[in-house]
């Protein structure tokens, strides 16, 4: 059985209801937030899982703050990393395992740390974001 295969069938059993995209990764959602587990068949010993795209980016200002967040949670976070990629946030856990198989009991882990991890950078990012301008009065 691939690493694919495996991790299909042990979400599935969890729950979950993954489905493989076009690249033949594992998507599938947790309390309606988007994950993608990397199987990576070519390393048998790397695990990833992901929350991709949750925060786009619109000016460099904002690019800048979220960078200062997502080092300090970064820091902050075990097993969590927090990067840009095309103008959003991602946050992702990555991890060795002598075996696929022993990456599987944490999984449920991983899913509450990068949940939590994504919530804090989102609930940060609109504490400290520059007040809106006034309304033109008429």
């Amino acid at each position: 059985m691939t690493k694919t295969e495996s991790y299909l069938e042990f979400l599935t059993a969890e729950g979950y209801r993954p489905a493989l995209d076009d690249d033949k990764d594992i998507t599938f959602k947790h309390e309606r937030i988007s994950f993608i587990l990397f199987p990576n068949e070519k390393d048998e010993t790397f695990f990833r899982l992901m929350i991709p795209f949750f925060w786009e980016l619109e000016t460099p200002e904002e690019t800048e703050r979220a960078t200062n967040v997502m080092m300090k949670l970064n820091a902050d976070y075990k097993a969590a990393k927090f990067y840009i990629m095309q103008n959003d946030v991602c946050v992702a856990a990555e991890a060795f395992y002598s075996k696929p198989d022993d990456a599987k009991p944490l999984i449920g882990r991983y899913i509450d740390l990068l949940s939590s991890a994504m919530r804090e950078f989102r609930q940060t990012m609109r504490d400290e974001a520059p007040p809106a301008p006034p309304l033109a009065q008429a």
